[in-house]
């Protein structure tokens, strides 16, 4: 597809720019040495590995870039998320326990990576990944399986973040900065306070260092009332090195860290009630080192490494009986590729190959012992993989991908028996260019989950029942791994000055069908009177291969902008059927149409933003359906240049302009009513 340069504004996230890590860095540099791409509008590293502009990838991308995030003056990750085709938000207001559905997956089934490196927390009922937004400079979807690619978990698809570095926050010419920056929700009274200290030392190496702070209430909901039990407060630091002797060498650090404290539910998904409550402490850090290699005038040898550690620990304190809970979740591990590239007549070349493993330690404790719920255990995977970018001619480019991975599995208690397999791993995209505005894309993605150590070697109580009665937890040592088989095909098209000089038109259209077979869910066997493995009433509960599952959809994307004015629209539709019972699966979101348009007006920017949601009452029986609801958004953007370049910005903006009630189809509690917020940021 002819490249064509894109227009920058707020809320514009069909196909945002997207930054190159340094791992990816290296790949432009070696298409651009065989001349594979020329052009890239915007580059994409984290999610499929390679340097692609979003809009050409055979498989559905959504980016939120640094200006999206920026107007959207987020709290959490799922307000960043909510307006993508097909990407829903489950677990209620409070960030702690969101959750990230992609395509009617969620769960364990998506993959979270921060600057690359895997996020394999998940425990019942809390979120997965914990990191103050404001951090990040982009946010990267990829919609649909990529164990291709990434091995285990990433059944739904990739949710990939990256956090902000020195380059972003200079303006050209500046050698060292800082930056202020205060903001106000009206929602839960919620004040953000941040700083930022940025810039070079010498010719080779760029520091940052950034802190932020929140302090929120309760949050106001659509119906009037008020989610008790929802303030919080938290305190977020990213810190990043490098240093490049060189232009053939660079060498990266980073140190993130997250602390949030609130009272919530033992579930945070509930509103809950007073019996309930938890002081709770949530703290994650992750440190990463990357280096890559370019030598001047040698395109196949790029090399990369990544190496990781990642730690979160979560402390619960039961109010009313002082009952103490630990849990922590230990993963480290690294990521070894090198890209070679050539070219042969009108054949080019870009094939990534590479070695991956990571580690994950879980402990848990209650009242200083053994939690059985949240057993000791842990899992080891290693990975192989190749994935070949070819371009023949001006026209067609076929992308297959290859992984094996080994994954072992046991308990530090001995509950049950270990774990030791190994999966492959395919995919085939084939990309044609119709006409330099329209192009064809097909593409077919395995994906593959090992089961986790908590389905497989759970135990102990899952819940009371009363005096003498308990549901307790069976481990399964036998589960089989789910495995997913999709296929999706897509049209897209982009032109620029369509009717006048310097306009752009952007579609896409996705349709998409993904089997998932020996899905893993957890049964609850519950009965008054004893059964086997039960030494009084309550029954057992365990994780069971219990069906094969069938998603399908599809979602349509379009965009129009200019240097007065912008509009895009998004439509997102998804069905899920159990295809051993006929029913319909849980967890399929509603379907949902997003509007949105702007205006420029020299330093302003206004915009309107709608969401019209759908009634979802396509459930198994016995669940619960929802209403439909629309709402509705304002925001204000001003970057006044007569201070200097990007020296100062005001965002204001209206969430839930109507006030409306609603309650989205993935939570139990309502969403937040009526948010005035605002935020003023000073560069120095």
């Amino acid at each position: 597809m002819a490249a064509m340069r894109r227009l920058s504004h707020p809320r514009f996230s069909l196909y945002g720019i997207a930054l190159a890590a340094s791992c990816g860095a290296a790949t432009v540099a070696v298409a651009d040495e065989v001349g594979v791409h020329t052009q890239l509008q915007g580059v994409t590293a984290t999610a499929t590995k390679s340097v692609r502009d979003p809009f050409d990838i055979a498989e559905s991308i959504g980016v939120v870039d640094r200006d999206d995030i920026e107007t959207e003056q987020p709290t959490n990750l799922g307000d960043l998320l909510e307006r993508l085709p097909n990407v829903s938000i489950g677990g209620g207001p409070r960030g702690v326990a969101q959750q990230v559905f992609i395509r009617g997956v969620g769960d364990e089934r998506v993959l979270f990576l921060l600057d690359g490196a895997r996020q394999n927390f998940s425990r019942a009922h809390n979120g997965r990944v914990f990191v103050d937004p404001d951090l990040l400079k982009q946010v990267e979807v990829l919609r649909g399986p990529a164990s291709a690619l990434w091995g285990s978990g990433a059944i739904g698809g990739v949710v990939a973040l990256t956090t902000v570095d020195a380059a972003d926050l200079l303006t050209p010419g500046e050698t060292a900065g800082a930056r202020l920056k205060l903001g106000y929700h009206g929602v839960n009274d919620q004040w953000r306070t941040g700083a930022s200290a940025y810039g070079l030392v010498g010719d080779s190496v760029d520091l940052l260092a950034d802190i932020s702070y929140r302090d929120a209430d309760d949050t106001d909901l659509g119906d009037g009332t008020t989610l008790d039990n929802s303030a919080f407060d938290s305190l977020s630091g990213l810190f990043k090195f490098t240093w490049a002797p060189t232009t053939e060498h660079d060498l990266s650090a980073t140190l993130q860290s997250f602390e949030e404290d609130a009272e919530v539910p033992s579930n945070p998904q509930v509103a809950g009630s007073a019996d309930d409550l938890v002081d709770r402490e949530t703290r994650q850090r992750n440190v990463s080192l990357r280096y890559s290699f370019k030598p001047e005038g040698i395109p196949s040898l790029r090399p990369s490494v990544l190496v990781f550690r990642n730690r979160i620990d979560i402390s619960e304190n039961r109010l009313r009986d002082d009952r103490q809970d630990d849990t922590e979740l230990r993963t480290w591990g690294t990521d070894v590729r090198n890209t070679f590239a050539w070219r042969s007549g009108s054949i080019a070349n870009t094939l990534v190959v590479g070695v991956d493993y990571f580690k994950d330690e879980a402990e848990a404790s209650r009242n200083g012992v053994p939690r059985e719920s949240f057993p000791d255990a842990e899992q080891d995977v290693l990975g192989v993989y190749l994935h070949d970018e070819i371009l023949i001619g001006d026209r067609l480019t076929i992308v297959p991908g290859l992984r094996w991975d080994s994954y072992e599995s046991e308990s530090g208690d001995n509950v049950a028996e270990g774990q030791d397999e190994s999966e492959l791993s395919k995919k085939l995209s084939i990309s044609y260019d119709l006409s330099d505005w329209l192009t064809l894309h097909a593409a077919y993605n395995e994906a593959f989950r090992a089961p986790g150590i908590s389905e497989l070697f759970v135990s102990g109580t899952h819940f009371s029942c009363g005096p003498g009665c308990a549901n307790l937890f069976v481990p399964n040592p036998d589960l089989k791994p789910e495995k997913a088989h999709n296929v999706e095909l897509a049209l897209s098209a982009r032109q620029r000055g369509l009717f006048q000089s310097g306009d752009e038109g952007s579609a896409r259209i996705s349709v998409f069908q993904n089997d998932i077979d020996d899905f893993i869910d957890q049964l609850v066997n519950f009965t008054f009177v004893p059964v086997p493995g039960n030494p009084g009433p309550g029954g057992v509960s365990f994780f069971e291969n219990v069906s094969d599952a069938r998603l399908e959809g599809f979602e349509v994307e379009l965009a129009y902008e200019t240097s007065e004015w912008f509009a895009n629209m998004g439509y997102g539709q998804t069905r899920g059927e159990n295809r051993d019972t006929g029913e319909a699966l849980s967890n399929i979101p509603a379907d949902e149409l997003t509007l949105g348009a702007g205006l420029r007006f020299g330093d302003l920017v206004l915009g309107w933003d709608s969401r019209f949601v759908d009634s979802q009452d396509r459930v198994p029986d016995g669940g619960t359906t929802t209403g439909s609801y629309d709402l509705h958004d304002v925001y204000l953007t001003w970057k006044p240049q007569r201070f200097g370049k990007d020296k100062l910005r005001v965002d204001v903006g209206v969430d839930n302009l109507f006030d409306a009630d609603y309650r989205p189809h993935l939570s139990l509690i309502n969403g937040p009513g009526r948010n005035v917020k605002a935020s003023v940021a000073v560069r120095f």
